[in-house]
């Protein structure tokens, strides 16, 4: 009999504190959520920092926090690689918060983030074929860019890959005795220029 109620008083304690405890993550203020992304990323949990957007998102849907929110932890991706998190992030920042001025701001933040995300051009032909158009169109769209010179960079980076990808695939048909799909692909400059870097263990399994 005293074991019964020794039991039953465990569980009512267990599950006191249970709800006690589910209760500190959540029902915060908006400006804890948002302290609590901020010191995650900080710390470089963003898997934390993520689900505590969410939670901010969930709660407070209308909060100051989210426009802010988003843009540290795009940030916060690009700087871990984790490119598709970061521009994902960007875009919904984009989307729905971004005035006219700051959608030219996050037009160039998503090509920095797309121009980052290659890890071997040679194995992604079109990512690298859509790059270029995105970036072609955000120097169209503003000319007057105060991101105009980064973003022609960019630009003549991507297509310099693109020569040294297209002559990559002419000298592969040229040597299993292709000429004509060679001269397809192959692409005269005079300018020098330095091919994308690969590690030497990923050398191995590209041409």
């Amino acid at each position: 009999m005293k074991f019964i109620k020794y039991l039953s008083t465990i569980l009512i304690i267990s599950f006191i504190t249970g709800c006690a405890s589910k209760d500190e993550i959540q029902n915060q203020t908006a400006i804890v959520w948002h302290n609590k992304i901020y010191k995650s990323v900080v710390k470089n949990n963003l898997d934390k920092a993520d689900d505590y957007f969410t939670s901010l998102e969930v709660e407070h849907p209308n909060s100051k926090f989210i426009p802010i929110d988003l843009i540290i932890l795009s940030n916060a991706h690009l700087k871990n690689q984790e490119y598709e998190l970061a521009e994902f992030y960007m875009d919904e920042y984009y989307k729905r918060y971004a005035n006219k001025y700051q959608r030219e701001w996050a037009d160039y933040q998503k090509a920095k983030i797309k121009f980052f995300s290659f890890y071997n051009a040679y194995t992604n032909q079109k990512s690298l074929d859509d790059t270029i158009k995105f970036v072609n169109k955000i120097i169209d769209k503003y000319p007057n860019s105060p991101y105009i010179y980064e973003l022609n960079t960019i630009k003549e980076k991507l297509q310099d890959t693109k020569i040294v990808f297209n002559n990559k695939i002419a000298d592969l048909y040229k040597r299993i005795d292709k000429p004509k799909a060679s001269e397809i692909y192959h692409i005269d400059t005079n300018k020098p220029i330095i091919p994308p870097h690969i590690p030497w263990y990923k050398r191995l399994f590209y041409w």
